[in-house]
């Protein structure tokens, strides 16, 4: 009988490792997301382009038609967040937007290059707001399923995970602009817009396929009971319960991390949408050349995602924010100083998109750390405010600065709002998450109860 006992427990402290993800759940819950990251990746850096060199638009306008998919985000993705907290389906909350919203979206998107290659600007922006629609319907609700189907200390990784697929995409399609968009003045974009649509059907596809949103929400909830989180505190912080909407000190740290976020898009945004601009004027980089250099900043993210991730496990989400802005502040500041291009300016790009991994994968989990059970998606939603009122304002500013100022100012006005982001940091004193030690002891203490138990 002791024998049997000690197998069963042997055997569960190798099923119930939980300071790892669960990688097939993990995966397949960062497709949707992957698949309308391929869009944004180009809409930063084609969009201006085709502003710019077809419909002959000045920098100032086409950073105003730049915020155009933040505004309608900025109500869009607060408004389905929160539905998505209510719909109750067979299928779960999320996964009916996701699936309706990624296929209208991956129907329209063609038709942005075509309204470009016919030269057309009243089809080209109708069916640009009806794409930016389409998207906004899913966004929210596909980054807040994440935190639904994993338990709390391994957000990080999980979130980190979810830009990592998200950066694997942004490369995919980075080295497709390379190939298919040649340095001419009035490039046919078609090819590109069409690999987007395949990339955002097929990931809907495997995503409907093999995953089970009751299925893998239950199954996250057995493993954080197996942690020793009681259940009123498995979606959200140790504050517990809904006093933590109206606690004065958590509503303050929840403010800091949102103008964090606001801050944060704001240098992050202006690098990513005016970057192909930039590098045109400064470097003089024409087509699609100037994806070269996104791309090493890309993959620099791409592999830091993980590893950046154990450091906000091991020293918390706070300490790691630090470290992202510092990073993105010093990878500005030296591009800013490299007034021709050269190789080395691969290394500060390099150093800029560590810092912008960093930074993304601390922030959102700090906001859903102080969510509770039901409001989930209406906190992604707040991040989504956040980010998107930046991501308004920050095209137009960024691109006032560089027609009237100069475009070698783009990267410091981008080093100015990281380094402006570390100050709220300094006020937060609730979302940070539980170290690995933290979990450790947690499972340890569970694994203890029920061997003495006998289960």
């Amino acid at each position: 009988m002791q024998e049997a006992v000690q197998t069963k427990a042997s055997r569960a402290k190798k099923t119930r490792s939980l300071t790892s993800l669960d990688w097939r759940r993990t995966i397949l819950v960062t497709l949707p997301f992957m698949g309308a990251l391929t869009f944004w990746q180009a809409y930063d850096g084609l969009i201006p382009l085709m502003l710019k060199n077809t419909f002959g638009l000045g920098d100032t306008a086409t950073g105003f038609f730049m915020a155009l998919d933040n505004i309608l985000a900025l109500f869009m993705l607060p408004l389905t967040g929160y539905l998505s907290d209510k719909l109750d389906t067979k299928w779960g909350r999320r996964t009916p937007f996701i699936v309706v919203g990624s296929l209208i979206a991956a129907l329209l998107i063609p038709m942005i290059a075509i309204a470009n290659t016919w030269k057309n600007l009243p089809l080209f922006m109708a069916v640009l707001v009806l794409t930016l629609l389409a998207l906004s319907t899913y966004r929210a609700p596909s980054v807040a399923l994440m935190p639904d189907v994993t338990p709390r200390p391994v957000r990080s990784k999980a979130d980190a995970f979810n830009s990592l697929m998200a950066a694997v995409g942004g490369v995919f399609i980075l080295v497709a602009i390379s190939v298919l968009v040649p340095a001419v003045d009035n490039p046919d974009y078609r090819p590109v817009y069409f690999v987007i649509s395949g990339m955002v059907i097929l990931t809907t596809i495997i995503f409907v396929v093999c995953f089970n949103e009751p299925k893998e929400v239950a199954a996250m909830h057995r493993e954080s009971a197996e942690l020793g989180i009681p259940e009123e505190e498995i979606d959200a912080s140790d504050e517990g319960g809904k006093e933590r909407e109206t606690n004065p000190a958590i509503r303050r740290s929840l403010l800091c991390v949102l103008v964090c976020v606001f801050l944060y898009f704001m240098s992050q945004n202006a690098i990513s949408s005016g970057f192909s601009r930039y590098a045109d004027a400064v470097w003089g980089m024409q087509g699609g050349s100037y994806a070269m250099v996104q791309t090493a900043a890309t993959l620099a993210a791409l592999v830091a995602y993980m590893p950046m991730a154990s450091v906000a496990c091991h020293i918390g989400r706070k300490r790691t924010t630090y470290i992202g802005l510092v990073f993105m502040v010093l990878g500005c500041v030296l591009i800013s100083l490299s007034t021709t291009f050269s190789p080395v300016v691969y290394l500060w790009t390099i150093l800029f998109g560590i810092g912008t991994a960093t930074v993304s994968l601390t922030i959102y989990p700090m906001i859903v750390e102080l969510a509770s059970t039901q409001t989930t998606g209406r906190y992604t939603g707040y991040y989504y405010t956040a980010s998107m009122a930046a991501q308004v304002i920050t095209p137009i500013l960024s691109g006032a600065v560089m027609q009237f100022v100069g475009y070698a100012q783009l990267y410091l006005y981008g080093a100015t709002f990281a380094a402006l982001a570390i100050v709220p940091v300094l006020f937060v004193r609730h979302g940070d998450t539980l170290t690995m030690g933290d979990v450790r002891e947690r499972q340890a203490n569970w694994e203890a109860e029920h061997t003495e138990k006998g289960e």
